[in-house]
């Protein structure tokens, strides 16, 4: 195509498509469709990183609340009213997971796939679609507007004729009214005028041609442009309804009122709520902890050397006694204390063998502890390593036995702290972990923190699930091991 074509593209006189260059607009579309590929995809992309995330929080919040609620002091069938919040939100999260993996692994998937089919990048750049149709309408407009540019052409020798026609006119004129002008001088005037006159005729003939000519090939321009145009109406509106059948597969996949299991969700957490009743709680309660509850009501027992021997420090109370008793300490002994923590949260002290110990010596202090629980079975305080432990009567406990029906806990420390607080620690031990949960102490002897909390861990885990820790103020306790995390 030739410079002057060139420059009539950009000096364009209107805004129609039909003007020389317009068409271009429709060549960006291509190029539009192409981004719009790009922007949809990262929408998809940018949603299902939100599902996802939304899922990770609803899992992560009803683990947690499902601890504390089977740790908390709620019962019955309200507990599992509360339970069905959590699992309301682990149902949930796995639906949003799925709706995260049907936007990435389908619509995301499958837009790209048509992206790549119908967008074909060149080695020199841009899309071979772009450069087609750039083609199609630069050789349907060509013809057309070469003829334009002639048509331009011509009209500018006509006007400029009848600028210089107008010129002579007007100096021939002025010749006339002026008597000092030599009649040669007049005639040389008038004889340009009559050129001039002459010209415009010349360029006002040729103007008229070249408009003909322009109207004899407009009809076959306008045909060609729009074979074109219409090629590309085409290709665009292959892009809008596969734009339209993909975010309706999109909606199918969002809305999730539609998916039965959405709705079994919220019945099923309905009809537990629903079913919580407080009569049935209080009465649960009642045979649990409250007065309905079985009581071994202390009887005369004769004195037997049987009898006796179930309150040595060797033997222990069964499993199911609620409280596992692992030995008596006698007043003034100079052996070292170990604790076990019970699930009742009573803490027995317990004496341990010194090493090197003489096996044979077991009967003769066997029966040195039988005359001295004999001699303390109505003693009611026992001193350990110098500190005032206050305890119960008599040793045996019936199964439903709490430190909650005492009013008081039996081994809290005078306001002095854990009397047992350094004998669950191990020697070296010292791991800086994080708090998952907050936590509020039970016992005296244990800590409260809060979630984040940073503390360190010097004693291991027992068979109960407890830890001994540290806090940054220097207080030491135990704490359930599953409520912290190792600080990596």
């Amino acid at each position: 195509m030739s410079g002057s074509y060139d420059d009539s593209m950009i000096d364009v006189s209107s805004d129609s498509f039909w003007e020389v260059g317009n068409y271009k607009r429709t060549v960006r579309r291509v190029d539009d469709g192409n981004r719009l590929c790009n922007d949809l995809m990262n929408c998809l992309h940018e949603r299902a990183r939100i599902e996802k995330s939304y899922a990770l929080q609803l899992s992560e919040w009803g683990k947690r609340w499902r601890q504390l609620v089977d740790k908390g002091p709620q019962y019955g069938t309200l507990e599992r009213a509360w339970s069905a919040l959590c699992t309301e939100a682990e149902k949930v999260s796995e639906l949003h997971m799925e709706v995260k993996a049907a936007l990435m692994g389908e619509d995301f998937e499958k837009l790209k796939n048509w992206q790549r089919d119908s967008y074909h990048k060149q080695m020199i750049g841009g899309f071979k679609e772009s450069k087609e149709a750039e083609d199609g309408f630069r050789k349907a407009q060509k013809p057309w507007a070469k003829k334009l540019k002639e048509v331009d052409t011509m009209k500018k020798s006509y006007h400029s004729a009848c600028k210089e026609e107008k010129l002579a006119a007007s100096r021939e004129t002025n010749s006339k009214l002026e008597s000092n002008n030599s009649p040669e001088a007049q005639k040389k005037l008038q004889e340009k005028l009559e050129k001039c006159q002459q010209e415009v005729q010349k360029t006002k003939e040729r103007y008229d041609k070249s408009l003909e000519e322009l109207d004899k090939v407009t009809p076959q321009y306008m045909e060609n442009m729009e074979q074109v145009f219409e090629q590309w109406q085409q290709f665009e509106e292959k892009r809008i309804s596969f734009f339209r059948e993909l975010l309706l597969e999109v909606k199918q996949h969002l809305d999730l009122s539609t998916e039965h299991r959405f709705q079994t969700i919220y019945q099923t957490m309905e009809d537990t709520i629903s079913a919580t009743d407080a009569e049935e709680d209080l009465k649960w309660f009642r045979s649990n902890h409250g007065p309905a509850m079985p009581m071994n009501w202390p009887q005369f027992e004769d004195w037997s050397i049987d009898l006796n021997r179930t309150l040595s420090r060797r033997e222990k109370k069964k499993p199911s006694e609620g409280v596992t008793l692992t030995g008596i300490n006698q007043t003034g002994s100079d052996q070292p204390v170990q604790s076990v923590k019970t699930s009742s949260s009573l803490t027995v002290p317990t004496k341990t063998a010194p090493v090197g110990s003489n096996p044979f010596e077991e009967e003769e202090e066997e029966k040195e502890e039988e005359i001295a629980v004999e001699q303390e079975t109505t003693v009611n305080h026992i001193s350990v390593e110098k500190e005032e432990i206050k305890t119960v009567g008599s040793m045996e406990k019936t199964p439903d036995w709490s430190d909650e029906d005492t009013g008081s806990n039996p081994f809290s420390a005078n306001g002095e702290g854990n009397p047992f607080e350094d004998e669950s620690a191990s020697p070296g031990l010292s791991v800086a972990v994080r708090a998952l949960y907050d936590y509020e102490g039970q016992e005296q002897d244990e800590l409260s923190f809060q979630a984040g909390d940073e503390l360190t861990k010097i004693g291991d885990e027992d068979d109960q699930g407890w830890c001994k820790g540290q806090l940054k103020n220097g207080k030491s306790g135990l704490y359930p091991a599953n409520y912290v995390e190792a600080i990596q």
